[in-house]
């Protein structure tokens, strides 16, 4: 992914994007996923590992940094990745407010329409939410599939890898 790290959203393209950096289905390519060397953690399964290397790569594509250089966990991560998601309902509710005052109309509907926006009911959008968490938390396991030594195993690691992401990013706008 590109090392352009300002104003990243957590979208389906951004995720479709890294699922792809991390396994091509087109060109085949894939990265070696954990070569025996994860980030900061620890990694619930084997506390001798600290973060499963698919997080890892998540989090470098969001920030630009390895999870260890910003001590963060896993669970940091998947809060990263939803807080940068458009499912984020205060950033839904501040794009909406943004745009009501850009409307050329009077104050009073302005208001109006502000105090329907900070009534919103979150219902669909914290299921999306939740479902979107609860995919991102599954890299791990996933992750952990097979064994840790031929190139298939790396490969169909990666396989697996992006196609969480691939999940993650069907639920995504």
């Amino acid at each position: 992914m590109k090392l352009k790290k300002k104003n990243v959203v957590v979208d389906r393209k951004f995720l479709l994007d890294l699922a792809n950096d991390i396994y091509n289905p087109k060109t085949k390519k894939f990265l070696h996923l954990c070569d025996g060397t994860l980030q900061n953690g620890p990694d619930p399964t084997d506390e001798s590992r600290p973060m499963h290397c698919g997080l890892g790569e998540l989090y470098f594509a969001m920030t630009g940094h390895q999870p260890h250089e910003d001590k963060v966990s896993e669970d940091a991560v998947v809060e990263k990745a939803l807080e940068l998601s458009p499912l984020n309902a205060d950033k839904l509710r501040g794009n909406l407010m943004d745009d009501i005052e850009k409307l050329n109309t009077t104050r009073a509907a302005k208001d109006v329409l502000s105090e329907a926006v900070y009534n919103l009911e979150d219902g669909e959008v914290s299921v999306k939410l939740a479902e979107l968490k609860e995919v991102l938390n599954g890299i791990p396991d996933t992750n952990d599939d097979d064994d840790w030594c031929s190139v298939k195993s790396y490969r169909t690691r990666s396989q697996r890898v992006a196609k969480q992401l691939r999940e993650a990013a069907k639920l995504l706008p």
